[in-house]
């Protein structure tokens, strides 16, 4: 990098000039401030000799010619610490580079060069910033030599260490001792610096850094997959500056790509080349990048705003505030970069709309429906009356029957019949709006003038935005079912009435059905249609056929009608996840069964005992669920675990599963009168439970398990959470090497 010469100031003096005094470095101060250029001029140690050494290695290729890549590695060592090494095929070092360039302060070559980044002739020394001592290897020429740069009481000195004769190319290789405790600062470090290098090649511990990731690149700016900052930055020929959006005057943009510039553009880097010069020209050209950047984004995202014929579309664009784009396998929000820009986010369009704003209408949606008044919904074959005026919303377009006047009697029967459990059938009527606003009539939607603020437009435009709106209405009305032209099937209204005929004839015409042989009659659990506090089912009457009830593929637990909220805890605990039906008998009819020897078919005294398959199911799903909400992030990240023990993995895994097939909600009275009895007889699913015993006392002996997993990042930012994942799996590696728990072999050398 060419340093603009510094021009003499012009003096203006009034009466006579004395002598000049020209300022010059004290000899005696050398070593205060070669200490000050090495040590103390780098506020991250760490960072900036990464960044200065592979830039020097970068100076070296370009003025050699050479298009090999640099190689940066990262090892460990003999003696359990970790080496960083760069080393370049460029032009070499011998003994005399080292005398008269490499011991020099401020001496650089690469200060009368165009297109390199050095020029301050302190670069090389930047490792003394971390340690005291490091080592480079130099070949020119046909001979290689090593040398060892150190910290000394007189000043920093150089010591040759050997030469000899090499039949290797020229090039340099600077190696620096890493502490243990550094290596993952390191590794974070390389991955900041060097983001935007292509001519880097990695050789890291445990892959910790890939080769192959992409770099997508614009005139104007770049966007790394191995890059850090989620903010935008600087990338002066592909070196990593951060943006002090401060100075700058703006507030902070979080996009996480870089403003590309080259050398000739500019910006300088302050002397430790940590950060940028924030000159006035500085500022406005910066600021001009992201203006074109800006521009550049908008471009890109209105790209895929395109004319579409589904309704739905255009409103999903209005409810997503963020405008987001995608590059390489990521993709980020452009909202705080739009103040930026001089150009404007498209909206979208509605085929066959012209005159409407999209926008307002999104603000006025409820107004699409507010033509129809939900009068009768059905569920679970039952028929409820709306009691309060209710208009339809859009989130109910499923299943919606619109009438006129009356529904008949058997349109009414034959749709609670096709009403299944999971289904709402909304029964509407229309109401239509009309132009102007009527006194009768109170709420947002009155009318079209209320609605589209057509006193506000020509009014030779208010029959198209009408017909648009109503375009729009059948977009979601063309789905509703006319009642009145409903036909119902005439093999159902004969299965109907051949029911009813069968029905007269069992109950005597219309007597009360007599009880047939074999029978027990009773009552069976089933769902509320509406919540009850304190309740989890109903009890409906219902016959039973003696001979049939062995046949039914569940558990059936009973017991008399006096004792019916005993069941209800465990028709609550199973429901959804365990095949059981509860029954509850008068006294007669409970003697009739204890006659009976029906194998599915047990008292609630009797499930109580814990002998069943299920109750062990259930009060060891219990357990589980209790370790799992107590070690909820280890079940969670679970997946963590697989690269480190795919035997514990598969244990905490199996333990999660479990859980989630046969736990429904907590009701703590039945869980803890099962668990009494369980615990006493050992009742439990022994299978399963042995592993959650062997879980539970890991995770207790080792408590680290569920710290570390709560540090699982919550960021949306596809890299960082790559990043942080291997910094945890790296973490947990370690901690369960030191507490002496075994893991895979693959994770030790």
């Amino acid at each position: 990098m060419i340093l603009t010469q510094q021009k003499e100031s012009v003096v203006l003096s009034d009466g006579d000039l004395l002598s000049t005094i020209k300022m010059e470095l004290d000899l005696d101060s050398q070593q205060v401030i070669m200490q000050m250029l090495s040590k103390n001029l780098y506020s991250d140690e760490i960072g900036s000799p990464i960044r200065e050494l592979v830039s020097n290695a970068l100076d070296s290729h370009r003025r050699a010619g050479v298009d090999k890549p640099i190689i940066v590695s990262f090892k460990p060592t003999s003696d359990n610490n970790y080496e960083f090494t760069v080393e370049d095929f460029g032009v070499g070092l011998d003994a005399n580079d080292v005398t008269n360039i490499i011991s020099k302060y401020g001496r650089s070559l690469a200060r009368y060069e165009e297109n390199t980044l050095g020029a301050m002739g302190l670069g090389f020394k930047s490792p003394l910033a971390y340690t005291s001592s490091f080592y480079f290897i130099g070949r020119k020429n046909g001979i290689e030599g090593k040398w060892m740069m150190y910290e000394g009481e007189n000043g920093n000195s150089i010591d040759p260490l050997y030469s000899k004769p090499t039949d290797q190319p020229n090039g340099t290789k600077v190696i620096v001792p890493v502490r243990y405790n550094s290596k993952s600062s390191f590794i974070t470090k390389m991955r900041e610096q060097l983001a935007y290098f292509e001519s880097v090649y990695f050789d890291v511990v445990n892959n910790s850094i890939v080769n192959d990731f992409n770099i997508f690149r614009e005139v104007d700016f770049q966007f790394s997959e191995l890059a850090s900052d989620d903010r935008l930055h600087i990338c002066l020929d592909n070196v990593y500056y951060p943006i002090d959006f401060t100075k700058l005057g703006i507030s902070n943009i979080p996009v996480p790509i870089g403003l590309r510039f080259n050398l000739s553009d500019g910006l300088c880097p302050t002397p430790n080349r940590e950060a940028l010069r924030y000159t006035p020209d500085a500022k406005r050209i910066i600021l001009d990048k992201i203006s074109k950047v800006a521009d550049y984004l908008v471009d890109k995202y209105n790209e895929t705003i395109t004319e579409t014929a589904n309704i739905n579309e255009v409103f999903s664009y209005y409810h997503r505030f963020d405008r987001r784009i995608s590059l390489l396998r990521g993709s980020f929000s452009i909202n705080s970069i739009l103040s930026n820009a001089t150009k404007k986010i498209k909206q979208p369009k509605l085929v066959g709309v012209e005159l409407l704003d999209l926008s307002r209408l999104y603000e006025k949606r409820g107004a699409l429906l507010g033509e129809y008044q939900v009068k009768y919904w059905i569920n679970n074959h039952k028929m409820y009356e709306q009691n309060s005026i209710r208009t339809l919303t859009l989130d109910e377009l499923s299943s919606v029957y619109i009438f006129s006047e009356k529904i008949g009697g058997n349109k009414r029967d034959y749709l609670r019949e096709q009403c299944s459990h999971s289904c709402t059938f909304k029964l509407v009527k229309k109401n239509p709006y009309t132009l102007y606003d009527k006194s009768k009539f109170f709420g947002p939607y009155a009318s079209y003038c209320s609605i589209l603020k057509l006193h506000m437009c020509p009014k030779s435009e208010w029959r198209q935005r009408i017909k648009e709106f109503q375009f729009i209405q059948r977009m979601y009305t063309d789905t509703f079912i006319d009642i009145d032209a409903l036909v119902v099937p005439q093999q159902w209204l004969d299965a109907r009435k051949k029911q009813r005929v069968s029905s007269a004839g069992l109950s005597g015409g219309g007597v009360r059905g007599v009880k047939l042989k074999g029978e027990v009659c009773g009552k069976e659990a089933k769902p509320f249609e509406k919540y009850v506090s304190g309740r989890n089912c109903k009890w409906e009457p219902n016959t039973f056929q003696l001979e049939s009830l062995h046949k039914i593929p569940s558990l059936i637990v009973y017991t008399s009608y006096d004792n019916c909220l005993a069941l209800d805890p465990l028709y609550h605990i199973s429901l959804y996840k365990e095949k059981m039906k509860f029954l509850t008998f008068s006294p007669r009819e409970m003697r009739v069964l204890e006659k009976m020897s029906i194998h599915n078919l047990i008292t609630y005294e009797e499930f109580m005992e814990g002998k069943t398959k299920t109750f062990k199911r259930l009060i060891t799903a219990y357990l589980i669920n209790k370790l799992i909400n107590q070690n909820s992030s280890t079940f969670t990240y679970k997946a963590y675990f697989k690269t480190i023990s795919k035997s514990l993995f598969e244990k905490v895994d199996t333990l999660k599963q479990y859980r989630d097939d046969h736990y429904t909600s907590e009701s703590a009275k039945i869980y803890e009168a099962m668990l009494e009895v369980a615990e006493e007889h050992n009742l439990f699913d022994l299978e399963i439970y042995s592993i959650y015993q062997e879980v539970k006392n890991l995770l207790a002996r080792l408590p680290f398990i569920e710290t570390v997993m709560r540090a699982v990042p919550l960021s949306n930012h596809y890299l960082a959470d790559k990043e942080h994942a291997s910094k945890l799996i790296e973490v947990l590696r370690d901690l369960f090497k030191y507490y002496r728990y075994r893991i895979d072999y693959t994770n030790y050398k």
